[in-house]
């Protein structure tokens, strides 16, 4: 048996003591005070479950300094710990000095070409490739599904470059597809976590209600969270978030930049090129679980709709949560939706 309880009330609860629920984990954190070139200081308030990857994920989206690249000096004494290894394993202890030696990504470049970088796509008007940032004829609510209708992808290799991904792509699969039930497709950034809050506390970083959402569709929907990222960086977040031992609901699995396309797009007289979600992907893979008649999309990113905007709903932003009071009610309006239309 996997695990699962058919009669809608989610998964059952499982049985370990390597086993942390996310109430204990929010419960049993610690502070680490992270230090880089002296002055820079980093407050984090983490997980002590959490592992030393996880720890260099979040310095990472403070600091643009790559995980990869990071090391960390003072969380052990003597050595550098693996990054496996987890805080409470290593007996860290709550309130911890680490010393931070790495480079910033942007500095490397500059260092690499000898000029400075142009201002980052998230502050500039220039319209193209970005990462981070909606295109201006995205709007809001009902406006986005006017103006991604009239938005056309006229990439024509598209089709080919998704059966090299399908072909080659390894899912992890972290709890079997339910049959008979529908599919939720979560962004992860912005979407249900603030990934460039700078309190540095995992708890503040999670969208209010994100645990009750999760918990409240799943009786009806399977889950999977797709995010703009590398495979670590996202199992590290919905580690960090506590989303893989929840008692009340269970993620299928996690899709990463790797199972993305990118696609050039017409709108305006306009070419923008930028990458996309290809929910085919999923059907493809899971063809006797998932369709388009049975799967949504939520994502803080319209572009990301380009192949199925018929599946797509775009969600407020959760962003620089850290600057005004945690009011963000977005998650409760979604789910009585999501029940509404699964009923």
């Amino acid at each position: 048996s996997d695990g699962d309880d058919d009669s809608g009330k989610g998964p059952a609860a499982q049985d370990g003591s390597d086993l942390a629920t996310d109430d204990e984990m929010v419960r049993e954190s610690l502070s680490l005070e992270v230090t880089w070139k002296g002055s820079d200081r980093y407050q984090l308030r983490i997980p002590k479950y959490a592992t030393v990857l996880s720890v260099k994920v979040l310095i990472e989206e403070l600091t643009d300094i790559d995980a990869d690249s990071q090391k960390l000096l003072g969380l052990v004494k003597g050595k550098l710990p693996k990054d496996s290894d987890t805080l409470v394993g290593l007996g860290v202890a709550d309130g911890t000095k680490v010393r931070l030696m790495g480079t910033r990504m942007a500095d490397r470049v500059k260092a690499r070409h000898g000029h400075p970088l142009r201002e980052s796509a998230e502050n500039s008007d220039v319209t193209g490739i970005s990462p981070d940032v909606d295109y201006p004829w995205e709007g809001d609510a009902a406006g986005s599904r006017k103006a991604m209708e009239r938005s056309q992808v006229v990439s024509t290799d598209w089709r080919a470059a998704l059966e090299r991904i399908v072909q080659k792509a390894d899912i992890r699969l972290m709890s079997p597809p339910r049959q008979g039930k529908k599919l939720a497709v979560l962004d992860l950034d912005y979407t249900l976590f603030d990934c460039k809050n700078i309190s540095g506390n995992v708890a503040d970083m999670a969208r209010p209600g994100l645990h009750e959402f999760l918990s409240a569709i799943y009786p009806h929907y399977d889950l999977v969270i797709w995010s703009q990222t590398k495979w670590h960086v996202v199992e590290s977040k919905i580690t960090l978030l506590g989303m893989l031992t929840h008692p009340l609901y269970r993620i299928t699995t996690a899709l990463d930049i790797s199972t993305m396309l990118t696609v050039k797009a017409v709108r305006g007289g306009q070419v923008m090129t930028h990458q996309v979600k290809p929910l085919e992907f999923i059907w493809t893979r899971f063809p006797d679980h998932y369709t388009r008649e049975n799967t949504i999309h939520i994502d803080d990113l319209g572009r990301n709709f380009a192949l199925n905007y018929q599946n797509g709903l775009k969600i407020k932003q959760f962003k620089r949560a850290d600057t005004r009071p945690r009011s963000d009610t977005e998650l409760f309006k979604l789910a009585a939706y999501l029940l509404k239309i699964a009923a």
